[in-house]
């Protein structure tokens, strides 16, 4: 097995199991009701974004109905020295607890106690009336800063889909990364319920449902979560067979 930092293109169910595939069947993908040429466009989009060195290489799997329908490797394992991107390539992965959240929802929504357009207010009264951060500029030029009421409310379907406008405290936006750190937006050493007081008292960087913008929604989606289990999430992870942690 090789080791390598470098990106990991995860598809299908991939994140629920390791790269055990000599315990899956091939399958032609049109015999699991998925197109060949639909297929080949993931490693034409990969190779697009390794020739543009975004990446030095990926590995691509696509399960479904119990069967491999597509699993290909592209680009070089080790730039340096050349060597080709392997399928049982080993890489550092991220955030891998946001799938397992974004899971646990569906399977609220399929069980009926959840429903993608509701607003999250309606789980977490604390963010039903949000404001919005709106940039200008003064007659000097200088940028100056004001809020408006949301448009819309942000739904649980923004949360799946990061158009909440809810972003990291390391936003770019420095404006907003200042009123992140006075407010403590801050998921380390403060309790769940604090954790959504504190991200109430800011303002959303965008308009709800305008915008994809990588950020704390899924860390939001999983204390609706909670709310709707009754649970904490490690625990409704459990419970729905997932296993993780949140962030």
């Amino acid at each position: 097995m090789h080791r390598q930092s470098v990106l990991f293109l995860a598809l299908g169910l991939l994140f629920l199991f390791p790269i055990g595939t000599s315990a899956f069947p091939v399958a032609n993908p049109e015999e699991v009701g998925l197109s060949r040429e639909r297929l080949a466009r993931i490693g034409q989009a990969l190779t697009s974004q390794i020739d543009a060195r975004s990446f030095p290489g990926a590995v691509a799997f696509v399960a479904r109905k119990g069967s491999i329908a597509y699993f290909e490797a592209f680009g070089q394992l080790d730039p340096q020295s050349g060597a080709p991107m392997a399928k049982d390539a080993i890489f550092r992965l991220y955030s891998m607890t946001k799938p397992f959240t974004s899971v646990a929802a569906m399977m609220l929504v399929e069980d009926g106690r959840l429903r993608l357009m509701d607003p999250i207010g309606v789980y977490l009264p604390e963010l039903a009336k949000l404001e919005v951060l709106v940039q200008g500029t003064d007659a000097a030029g200088k940028p100056t800063y004001m809020t408006v009421a949301a448009e819309k409310p942000v739904t649980v379907y923004d949360l799946l889909r990061h158009t909440s406008g809810f972003v990291y405290p390391s936003t770019p936006n420095a404006y907003l990364k200042d009123l992140y750190t006075k407010e403590n937006v801050n998921w380390s050493g403060v309790t769940p319920a604090e954790q959504i007081q504190a991200l109430a008292r800011v303002p959303l960087a965008r308009q709800p449902g305008t915008t994809w913008e990588y950020g704390l929604s899924t860390d939001v989606a999983g204390r609706v979560v909670e709310a709707v289990s009754g649970m904490p999430l490690t625990a409704a992870f459990s419970k729905t067979g997932c296993s993780g942690r949140s962030g």
